[in-house]
């Protein structure tokens, strides 16, 4: 809204300059209309400029400021080597040919060269270090994940949490999406952020950097990250891979998640109750508290009810930790009849 109310008086300014000017050349009205429809060019050529890509402005802004310095050597140069009277003539030419050239120049490498410099608001932005505790930069999946809210909560992360702009508009699409899973996703992604934000304890910030819309959300997450100097949080696997191999620390939420959890050693014994069957023959599985799932062998005629079982040994992946088991009475029978003569 006040963007538009500035445009609005952008416009009276300049109709009020070209009727100025209008008045004192004796064509008021006309000079007017034409004053009017120059503001209004302005301000489309200002709308289509602020939607594209902040890394091809850039390039573009910082290109022709070095394509025209460029030029500028080249022609004092070429002033020193031709002869006074000869330069005089060919100035305008050479100087404008070397305008454009070293321009497009200028434009070409430093849009290709973009990631080096690090071309982020305002326009290059070089790496900077922070001081103290490192940020953490959060993920998408992360907040809709739900589960980041209660580990801040304890204080294990006490360092500033970052949201970027773009994973909150992301959050807004997700909450505004057709799709009802979608829908609940987001809506849920906005609820555990906005606990977030009101825990006195949490310092998390929303990060307005901006990067180019064109490229994939894990990228721009992998870039502002590296930027910062920041870690980057999330439950995703491909982008856990991406950031480590860019160089990024990455917090993996699942895997902190199974290193919370606690150490089930062989000949431990649990409770479970069995809840489904397992997917070889005679297993029945169930889970723990902390959702562990315990995968318990000849026990498929046990479902529903709550068993005792002697843990076999325990798998861990990158989806969460398997426990193998059998059941008491089972084992304690398995041990008689290997004991027992032959």
């Amino acid at each position: 809204m006040g963007l538009w109310v500035f445009r609005a008086l952008f416009i009276l300014a300049s109709a009020g300059t070209a009727y100025s000017i209008g008045v004192e050349r004796g064509h008021p009205f006309t000079i007017l209309l034409v004053g009017i429809l120059i503001s209004f060019a302005i301000i489309v050529a200002e709308w289509f400029v602020s939607r594209g890509p902040i890394a091809l402005i850039s390039s573009v802004v910082f290109g022709a400021l070095l394509g025209m310095l460029f030029a500028a050597l080249a022609v004092s140069v070429l002033g020193l080597a031709i002869e006074q009277e000869t330069m005089e003539k060919i100035r305008q030419d050479v100087t404008g040919a070397l305008i454009v050239v070293f321009s497009y120049l200028g434009i070409a490498f430093i849009y290709q060269s973009r990631d080096k410099f690090n071309l982020i608001v305002p326009y290059i932005e070089f790496r900077r270090e922070e001081k103290g505790t490192r940020p953490i930069v959060i993920d998408t999946s992360v907040i809709i994940d739900g589960r980041i809210a209660e580990i801040l909560r304890t204080g294990i992360l006490d360092t500033p949490m970052l949201v970027p702009q773009f994973v909150l508009n992301e959050l807004h699409q997700l909450a505004d999406s057709a799709d009802k899973l979608k829908r609940e996703r987001g809506r849920l992604g906005l609820e555990v952020l906005n606990d977030m934000r009101n825990d006195a304890k949490v310092d998390v910030r929303i990060q307005d950097m901006a990067t180019d819309q064109d490229q994939p959300v894990d990228e721009q997450l992998v870039r502002i990250a590296k930027v910062l100097n920041a870690r980057l949080l999330t439950t995703d696997w491909n982008l856990n891979r991406r950031a480590s191999l860019e160089g990024v620390s990455v917090v993996n939420l699942n895997e902190l998640a199974n290193a919370l959890k606690p150490v089930a050693l062989p000949d431990e014994q649990l409770t479970v109750k069995l809840i489904k069957r397992g997917e070889q023959p005679g297993q029945g599985v169930g889970y723990l508290p902390d959702g562990t799932m315990v995968i318990v062998e000849e026990a498929d005629d046990l479902l529903g009810q709550e068993v005792a079982v002697v843990v076999r040994n325990t798998i861990t992946r990158e989806t969460g930790r398997m426990i193998f088991a059998r059941t008491l009475e089972g084992s304690r029978s398995r041990r008689t009849s290997s004991g027992s003569p032959r």
